[in-house]
This record gives C-alpha cells, sequence and structure tokens, in this order.
C-alpha cells in the first residue's frame, strides 16, 4: 500500500461526495505536472488523505488504477480553465469526525516531508497551491493516520482487496465516447465514413483491414491467426482525429490480454521493446502470458507507428515518479 496527499481547495465537495480523485493532464501551458501525473500511479488499495482549509478531513482507500476521464460536469465554473480530458481515479471516501492539522504535530511531521514535491510549505506548515495529489512517504503516511486514529475518529474496517478495480471507468469510458459518436453523427460526413469510423471504434470494418496489412501478427504472444487478434489502435480513438482513427499506422494486432493491458496503459512499447509499467502486478502478467524478467522481443516498428507510440508512452502508459 502506498499513501498519498490530495489538495481539494476548489473540488472537495464534488470529489468527496462522488467518490474519485480528478485532475487536468497538463498545466494550462501545456507542461507536465507530476502532482497530475501521480495520477497514473495509483492503485487499488493505495490510502489518500484529503486536505483542506489547513487540516485532513477525510482519507479514502482507491479502489482503481488511474484513467482516462472527462472534467466532471459537477464542478461547474470550478476550474474553468482546466482541459476537458483528465485522469481520474475511484475513492471510497470517510469524512473525520475530527479533521487533523498537520501542523499541530509539525515537530514530527515535517522531518519526514519529501524532499522534493512536498504537499506542504516546510516554512509553515501550510498547503501548498501548486499541489494536487503527492506522494508520501511511507513513514510520513504512517504518522498521519496515527495521528487520524489518535484524534478519536471511527475507523471503519475495510476490506481493500473487495474494492472493485476501475468500478466507474467503462462507465465514463462509454459516457465520452458516445459524445463523440453524436459529434460524428452530425458531421457532414459521407456516409461510408461516417461507418467507417463507428466501427472503427470497436476495431472492426476498414480500420481492422488496414491493421491487419501492416500487422500480421500479434507483437506479444506471436499469434497469427486473425481470429484470434483485436485491431487495438495504438493512439486511442478517443484521442484521435477522424484521420488517425482510421490510420493503419495508428493500430495494432493484439491477443485479448495484450489489447487489455496496452490499452490500461499497462504496457507499452518502445523501438523493439516491450514496456511493463512498474504499477502493474507481476503475478497476474505471468499468468496474461508476460514475464517482466523476460520480456519477448516484440520488433521494429515504422516511423509512424512510433510516432503514435510516442503519445502512447506520454499519456496512456504508466510510468513511475522520474521515470
Amino acid at each position: 500500500m502506498r499513501y498519498w496527499w490530495v489538495n481539494q481547495k476548489q473540488t472537495y465537495r464534488q470529489e468527496i461526495g462522488g467518490g474519485y480523485l480528478w485532475s487536468p493532464k497538463r498545466r494550462r501551458d501545456q507542461s507536465r505536472n507530476q502532482f497530475y501525473e501521480n495520477m497514473k500511479e495509483v492503485a487499488p488499495g493505495d490510502r489518500v488523505f484529503s486536505y483542506r482549509q489547513a487540516a485532513i478531513r477525510a482519507y479514502g482507500h482507491i479502489g482503481s488504477f488511474g484513467y482516462d476521464a472527462p472534467k466532471p460536469d459537477e464542478f461547474g465554473t470550478a476550474g474553468r480553465n482546466w482541459s476537458e480530458i483528465g485522469y481520474r481515479a475511484d475513492v471510497d471516501y470517510v469524512r473525520l469526525v475530527t479533521p487533523v492539522a498537520p501542523r499541530d504535530a509539525w515537530e514530527r511531521v515535517r522531518p519526514l516531508l519529501p524532499a522534493k514535491y512536498s504537499p506542504l510549505n516546510p516554512a509553515n506548515g501550510l498547503g501548498l497551491q501548486s499541489v494536487y495529489l503527492a506522494a508520501l512517504p511511507l513513514p510520513l503516511g504512517q504518522l498521519l493516520w496515527e495521528l487520524v486514529e489518535r484524534a478519536g475518529n471511527p475507523m471503519p474496517i475495510r476490506d481493500s482487496r473487495g474494492l472493485l478495480i476501475a468500478s466507474v471507468e467503462e462507465r465514463e469510458r462509454d459516457t465520452w465516447e458516445r459524445h463523440q459518436l453524436e459529434e460524428i453523427d452530425i458531421a457532414p460526413l459521407a456516409g461510408t465514413e461516417r461507418e467507417a469510423l463507428v466501427k472503427a471504434r470497436r476495431g472492426q470494418g476498414e480500420f481492422r483491414r488496414r491493421v491487419a496489412a501492416v500487422e500480421q501478427a500479434c507483437r506479444i504472444t506471436k499469434v497469427t491467426n486473425p481470429v484470434y487478434l483485436i485491431a487495438s489502435h495504438i493512439k486511442p480513438w478517443r484521442h484521435a482525429s477522424n484521420e488517425e482513427r482510421l490510420s493503419e499506422n495508428n493500430g495494432l494486432m493484439l491477443a485479448p490480454q495484450a489489447d487489455f493491458l496496452f490499452d490500461r496503459g499497462f504496457i507499452s512499447f518502445e523501438d523493439d521493446r516491450l514496456l511493463v509499467s512498474p504499477v502493474a502486478e507481476e503475478k497476474s502478467l505471468v499468468k496474461l502470458g508476460i514475464d517482466p524478467e523476460r520480456p519477448p522481443k516484440v520488433g521494429a516498428f515504422n516511423e509512424e507507428q512510433e510516432r503514435f507510440l510516442e503519445f502512447h508512452r506520454a499519456e496512456i502508459f504508466r510510468r513511475a515518479s522520474g521515470a
């Protein structure tokens, strides 16, 4: 289990009430923000402390990996400059009866703050405006949990193994993609092009035919029988332009388990190498036919495929901090 800290100044009510974390993917100037990138590292069973108005006011057990999702409608004018697409993770929150102010135990808290990406100002113990989701060193997470318990808060017993992984992910993804399908439906497109785009959403039709002409086998399992392969977008359909959605170079023919792991960012490719996310559970990967200790050789990609894979590594693949 890892410990996380979230500053929820503008969206505390919405996120606590809705049972989730949500962040944009980029700063306003489109530069990367580690506190947003951390949304790709959370995992089921992790614990998060919710900080607002100088105190921890709730804690939560994270119930999913982070996934792409549109900005929640209930945010309203909050974060009006944030991008419409961001990262989301499901959280089972518990509101504290007695909020905990870290400054009340500052002599114990301050030495345990991370040297980089601290959620609190080391000088005064107040929350930093620029922080959303911060990773906490294990000793600090354990200390904060102790402070929450000692404040007399009721501590419900919850079994993190029973949490649903990505319990809302499919619903959010379908909502997002239905909106895009509606846009395609009203766009001035020829009927055949509209049909091809809709089928491409599920890796069917013209898109599948084009990808199969470039990729004759699954890069991981080496299966060649197309009956057992899925035409998987490299740059996901939900992120792609209409031209990219049908491009033969924006696809791979993958076995179903490889398609799932690739689509969720647990694996990716770089040059001729298979990349395995550090948040993926090795035991489960081995059962799915991927041994991180002995990754298969996947072969080279053409120049256009490399361009799409660069997007996948940057936006979909789940890297560790600083990687």
